[in-house]
């Protein structure tokens, strides 16, 4: 059994106890107990002495392409299959040392290397954080050449009924649907949507009745509202969402929107404006103050449940891991503790694991962050690595 000293708790994600400091025990791969500081515990083979730091649920990111190891897509085409399949793990391992210790892969490759990397992690031939894999994405037929190695190309309910079974039978855990166009498509609104009703309807029919639930990329207001009214569970992006969709979502624990800030605001950052015509740059510029309002409607307006995403290739994670953090935080103004949340308990009930992840409490898995300082009170405190990374009751670092 390991033994975790001294910790520091935040209460709106430590279940089952009152205490606002104590130790952790740890038996297997789970929590056993939660106990007052100094408690003494017998069978106890290895110790950590937080000091004082704060301890924290695993963070979780519901939306990234684990093969998106370098920043053009294009180059993904040319890499082979057991190429892939690495690239996917050095992302996976990335994330786990900043304290991932679940990742949502919204995007597969025709070699299904995310689905290889989750069995080998599940194995313990390599070492990683959760994964929880998707397969191709299910699109219609009018998609960019260059994605085309990373979707499954349907048209009709029957197509969409056909291809979410594949999917499913390849090992992906979810579905995912590409339901509106890009956020730089030249229609008159960014991300208008792409699939019929009965065609949505058909990859949730089947999506349910395997236990499990449909994701759909969506920015358009009019896409959003028509995959929340069609019973699709998480709405990716949700840039544009409107007022009316987010009526008909207030209250609910049956769908939510995982927002992507650092994916879309990283479009025009400084670094990138020189490379971009004038015209782009005004347009990007146009859609993120759109999109901030859209969110912080939805953030500061209704009650609904918002996850954690970030969407971003490897390269620009590693130049600034915790954007997704201070974006949320300067742009939307959400709260420091409602931030901790988007990052665990809120994502994990999204994704329909909120009873293993998203919260310290007695049974669930014993992934873990020990981070130092006060969350709460100063976010900052998240914008750099955890001092301590727990997976599955193991110590990564």
């Amino acid at each position: 059994m390991f033994l975790i000293k001294n910790c520091r708790f935040v209460s709106e994600l430590t279940e089952g106890t009152e205490l606002t400091q104590g130790d952790i025990l740890l038996d297997g791969n789970r929590i056993k107990a939660i106990l007052p500081a100094g408690s003494q515990v017998q069978g106890v083979t290895e110790e950590l002495d937080a000091n004082g730091m704060t301890i924290l649920p695993g963070l979780i990111d519901a939306h990234v392409h684990l093969t998106g190891t370098t920043k053009m897509q294009t180059l993904h085409c040319f890499h082979s299959s057991c190429r892939r399949s690495f690239d996917a793990l050095e992302f996976a391992q990335f994330l786990l040392d900043h304290g991932y210790t679940t990742v949502r892969d919204c995007g597969d490759n025709l070699d299904y290397a995310t689905i290889a990397l989750r069995d080998a992690i599940c194995r313990g031939v390599v070492k990683g954080p959760n994964v929880i894999p998707c397969g191709l994405t299910l699109c219609v037929d009018n998609f960019s050449a260059e994605w085309k190695d990373r979707v499954e190309l349907v048209s009709g309910p029957g197509e969409f009924r056909k291809a979410a079974r594949n999917e499913l039978s390849h090992g992906a855990e979810f579905i995912k649907l590409y339901g509106s166009g890009s956020i730089i498509a030249g229609t008159a609104e960014p991300g208008a949507a792409t699939m019929m009703d009965d065609e949505i309807q058909a990859a949730v029919e089947i999506a349910t009745f395997r236990g499990t639930y449909c994701a759909i990329h969506s920015h358009g207001r009019h896409a959003i509202d028509q995959a929340v009214r069609l019973g699709v569970r998480t709405i990716e992006h949700a840039t544009f969402i409107g007022e009316e969709t987010l009526r008909r979502m207030d209250g609910r624990k049956d769908c939510g929107i995982i927002p992507t800030l650092a994916v879309i605001c990283g479009h025009i950052s400084p670094k990138q404006k020189a490379e971009m015509g004038s015209a782009r740059v005004a347009k990007m510029e146009k859609i993120v103050q759109e999109m901030c309002k859209c969110l912080r409607n939805a953030y500061e307006n209704h009650d609904v449940l918002i996850g954690w995403g970030t969407d971003v290739h490897l390269p620009d994670y590693r130049h600034d891991p915790y954007a997704e953090f201070r974006m949320r935080h300067d742009k939307l103004g959400c709260s420091n503790i409602e931030l901790l949340k988007q990052a665990t308990i809120n994502s994990a009930k999204l994704i329909c694991k909120d009873d293993q992840i998203g919260s310290i409490k007695e049974g669930k898995l014993a992934d873990l962050i020990l981070v130092q300082g006060n969350p709460e009170s100063d976010i900052q405190v998240m914008y750099e690595k955890p001092i301590h990374v727990i997976k599955s009751g193991s110590l990564i670092r």
